[in-house]
């Protein structure tokens, strides 16, 4: 896959991550899990669907016939070490099998297998579909994606500008301006900075505009609780001050700032 694909399917995990989260519980209450949306994270992971009795178990295979097992039930409990027939049996046990005391012990007490639960067995599953991805890169690589949105910016088409907009900020790191300082109709984002007094910095931030298609670039860096961010950073937005670059032009300034980015060996 190319590197415009492999971040579009880390969004997307990420995505699919966020939204199991919120449908997890406190500690100690009851929840529901979105099994849908669980489902199509694992469908991005190394683990596998197997169906054993009315259990859905996810299996990653380490050994030959043991690995890690995830039961995609309200808890998300994830086993280790172990093998589909052990969950099986712990999870939905049948009448006959009960009558052994060994079968009995491991019913009960499951801690001997079991590795976390909820939250952490998804930041597991998340984990281990980002080691699917790579995120090495060559100037073609960055050259490709800038190409996509000179050519959607001129074809005034706000979604593929957005969508190239969006995996540059997954590339560099970039963060939401906080709402204080946004202008109506626009995003925005940028490099994030923490000043020794706890002040949130950011800089560059590029602001796009999807109803007047307006693309603009601060390459300072300013404080958003600071007046002068306050009177600069909507003045560029709203064309009152005169923007480090604009159109096209930004795209090239994030074709640079990629390429001095260095290019990770894993994900």
């Amino acid at each position: 896959m190319s590197l415009k694909e492999n971040l579009k399917k880390k969004i997307l995990i990420d995505k699919l991550s966020r939204a199991v989260s919120l449908s997890i519980g406190s500690p100690g209450k009851l929840w529901k899990v979105d099994k849908e949306t669980m489902r199509e994270l694992l469908s991005l992971s190394p683990f596998v669907l197997e169906k054993r009795r009315d259990l859905d178990l996810y299996f990653r295979e380490l050994e030959p016939g043991t690995g890690e097992i995830l039961v995609l039930d309200n808890e998300l409990p994830l086993y280790g070490k172990t093998t589909l027939d052990d969950v099986t049996l712990r999870k939905s046990p049948e009448l006959k099998e009960m009558v052994s005391i060994r079968n009995v012990i491991k019913i009960l007490n499951d801690s001997d297998v079991l590795m976390c639960k909820g939250r952490d067995s998804l930041r597991h599953v998340r984990e281990r579909a980002l080691d699917l991805l790579d995120l090495r890169f060559e100037e073609r690589d960055i050259e490709e994606m800038i190409n996509d949105g000179i050519e959607a910016l001129a074809g005034s088409d706000p979604g593929a500008v957005t969508e190239t907009l969006d995996l540059f900020v997954e590339l560099m790191g970039y963060e939401p301006v906080p709402a204080e300082v946004l202008v109506n109709d626009y995003i925005m984002f940028g490099s994030h900075h923490e000043a020794e007094d706890g002040r949130k910095i950011f800089g560059p931030i590029i602001m796009y505009n999807d109803r007047t298609n307006m693309l603009r670039l601060i390459k300072r860096k300013v404080a958003v609780d600071d007046p002068v961010a306050l009177d600069l950073i909507p003045g560029v937005a709203l064309g009152e001050i005169k923007p480090d670059a604009e159109g096209y032009y930004v795209f090239q300034f994030l074709k640079e700032e990629a390429l001095k980015k260095e290019s990770p060996t894993l994900h």
